[in-house]
């Protein structure tokens, strides 16, 4: 079998994100809901996204910096705090969770705007998403970086705390929906392909949707 190799190095930002987004898939969606140190409230979604280990069990995601440089405003919440919840989401949830992923200021009600609702979580204080029927209690580990400015990596490993399940369903019938590349998505219930576009007002890329 033939190949054409590319070099990252020699490629621009856009480029590389265009060819590893669209070759590593499907990937699973955070959709993460924090608080900064003040109580204010946050969900956003990301889908650079794994399960880590089981002893102690984790999960790890990674909010790239933004175009400026900056932070997105779910590590920050995360580096003050110490605490969030990993909620999944189901096809008939995709459009909430898109509407979260705007880059709204750090005081904007997102929780509002997504419609969803938020709920008492039972170790940490960000609240879990209600309508969502997977959301998982962590508490940060640690905060690996690589990289620095535009779209540079934060690896968010968290210890697992707590799993809520809604009510019959067993973790083996789970099935979320996951990001492909562009606008695509697949729903793993079926195996069909949709596709989203950003909801007006986002960046042109946030690097990590």
């Amino acid at each position: 079998m033939g190949h054409t190799s590319l070099v990252l190095a020699e490629l621009d930002g856009r480029a590389r994100y265009d060819l590893l987004s669209n070759l590593v898939v499907p990937r699973p969606i955070a959709l993460v809901s924090s608080l900064d140190a003040s109580g204010r409230a946050n969900i956003a979604p990301f889908s650079f996204f794994m399960l880590g280990g089981f002893v102690p069990p984790s999960v790890a995601f990674s909010p790239v910096n933004n175009l400026d440089g900056s932070q997105k405003v779910t590590l920050r919440n995360v580096e003050e705090t110490g605490e969030y919840v990993v909620n999944l989401v189901t096809r008939d949830l995709a459009e909430a969770m898109n509407e979260a992923g705007i880059d709204y200021p750090p005081d904007h009600e997102k929780w509002e705007i997504s419609g969803l609702t938020p709920v008492r979580s039972q170790i940490v204080r960000p609240a879990r998403a209600a309508e969502c029927p997977v959301a998982l209690e962590c508490r940060l580990f640690q905060i690996v970086r690589h990289g620095e400015g535009s779209n540079a990596a934060n690896y968010v490993i968290g210890e697992v705390l707590v799993a809520h399940l809604a009510v019959g369903l067993e973790s083996t019938e789970f099935r979320p929906i996951a990001r492909l590349g562009g606008k695509s998505y697949l729903d793993t219930d079926g195996g069909k392909l949709f596709e989203m576009a950003r909801p007006k007002g986002s960046p042109p890329s946030s690097g990590n949707r």
